[in-house]
């Protein structure tokens, strides 16, 4: 594995957790929706819920970056390299 895709999978883990933050974004949109839709405040569930939509669309990206980045082979690599660096930058120290 190379450095370059160290840092793809660390920037796809960046753009999973953004994507993970804004579903949940939506998640709470739909509570102040369903709670502003009992308290007879209709207009303003409905904005909520118009709101809150869109962001439901960031649960597909943040489902595949999650099994793409998590794959057996991938994470192996990954602590092998890892592992070559380190043994690499003590044998520098030393």
């Amino acid at each position: 594995m190379k450095a370059s895709k160290l840092y793809f999978r660390d920037v796809l883990g960046i753009v999973l957790v953004i994507s993970s933050i804004l579903v949940t974004l939506a998640v709470i949109f739909d509570v102040l929706a369903v709670l502003n839709y009992f308290s007879h405040e209709e207009a303003l569930a409905s904005t909520y819920l118009h709101e809150s939509l869109p962001l439901f669309i960031f649960l597909i990206p943040a489902f595949l970056l999650g099994k793409y980045i998590n794959r057996p082979n991938w994470v192996a690599e990954l602590t092998a390299f890892r592992l070559e660096v380190a043994k690499k930058i003590s044998a520098n120290l030393n």
